[in-house]
């Protein structure tokens, strides 16, 4: 175990495109995570989390800390595609590890702009 880890590390190391691109995918992931440490303000009023024209209210409703899963789903987004990315480079090759990477940081930003949303909306109701 202690040398499969060592060679994967290795690898990335000596690639410094792919160390480059999981290095911005972790850069951003944390800057994301400190921009809803400070976004996420603990009140007693409840947070609109769901819209639907179908119900008889459209706004469902839960606590501040609802919330707090947006940054759970960003730090599991950030490992999982890391590790994702190592087990690519050593089955398929560096290409495929390269865009993979890339498509991880994508989504960080994407996820970014959906969350600056999200906070706005909470902070408005």
């Amino acid at each position: 175990m202690k040398e499969r880890i060592i060679q994967h590390t290795q690898a990335l190391v000596n690639d410094r495109h792919l160390l480059v691109a999981l290095l911005l995918l972790l850069l951003a992931g944390v800057s994301l995570l400190v921009f809803l440490a400070f976004g996420i303000d603990p009140t007693e009023r409840q947070v609109a989390v769901h819209y639907t024209s179908f119900g008889t209210t459209n706004f469902y409703r839960e606590k501040w800390y609802y919330l707090l899963s947006f940054a759970v789903y960003v730090v599991v987004l950030m490992a999982v595609h890391s590790v994702i990315t190592l087990k690519i480079l050593q089955e398929k090759g560096r290409e495929l590890a390269v865009v993979f990477a890339w498509m991880g940081l994508v989504l960080v930003v994407i996820s970014a702009a959906l969350l600056f949303q999200i906070l706005k909306v909470a902070s408005i109701i």
